[in-house]
């Protein structure tokens, strides 16, 4: 890996993980007839939809209420999920979902909770898929190599890599110089004849490029 990527740009997500990006915006401010151009960054997590405890309501429009999950979010290194976060997209087919900052105004202790806990920390960057070597978050911290492979097939193009271990669903996929590409999601196994279990390669795993939201992965 060509950079260093420190662990704090991933956290506990109930019993799974998720990690942190970010999404900016253009806001545009009218000051006494002059037109001004700023940016605005927010901290966003991208997890497996099946991290989840459930998932929203699909009928819209949805009310921050019915969108928010408490004690979802919290630290990798420890064992409390104990911060509020609102679901900002879930996509149970391809089994990927956003995260956000809870209501600032209705839930304001529930958003500086958030805040605490994904500002000031490091975020992973989205970068474009393919095959060759990668990288995923062990269960005890590390960054393993894996062999990621882009296939195609039905519905579309899809992601595999190296065996995974339970527990790690919501990890996310790291090209090889530190770009996120996809989310760990599915794992898989086989049973031998005399009923041995052995992992194999894991996928399709949701591809970041693909399976996001376009208003994500819109640049500034």
């Amino acid at each position: 890996m060509r950079r260093r990527i420190n662990t704090d740009c991933v956290v506990r997500v109930d019993g799974g993980r998720g990690f942190i990006v970010v999404h900016r915006v253009k806001v545009h401010t009218d000051l006494r007839g002059r037109k001004l151009v700023s940016v605005s960054e927010h901290r966003l997590v991208v997890t497996a939809a099946h991290c989840l405890p459930r998932l929203p309501w699909t009928h819209s429009p949805m009310s921050y209420i019915d969108g928010t999950y408490r004690d979802l979010l919290g630290s990798l290194n420890g064992n409390e999920t104990n911060v509020s976060a609102e679901c900002l997209f879930a996509d149970p087919v391809a089994d990927i979902a956003v995260l956000g900052c809870p209501d600032q105004q209705m839930l304001y202790e529930e958003a500086s909770a958030y805040d605490s806990l994904t500002e000031g920390v490091s975020f992973l960057p989205i970068g474009k898929p393919k095959s060759g070597l990668g990288w995923v978050l062990s269960l005890d911290g590390r960054w393993i190599r894996s062999r990621l492979e882009l296939f195609s097939g039905l519905p579309g193009v899809s992601l595999s890599i190296d065996p995974t271990e339970a527990g790690m669903s919501g990890s996310p996929i790291l090209n090889d110089i530190g770009q996120a590409i996809g989310v760990v999601s599915i794992g898989a196994e086989i049973i031998g004849a005399s009923g041995e279990r052995k992992n194999q390669r894991s996928g399709p795993q949701p591809i970041l490029t693909r399976n996001l939201p376009g208003w994500l992965l819109s640049e500034v």
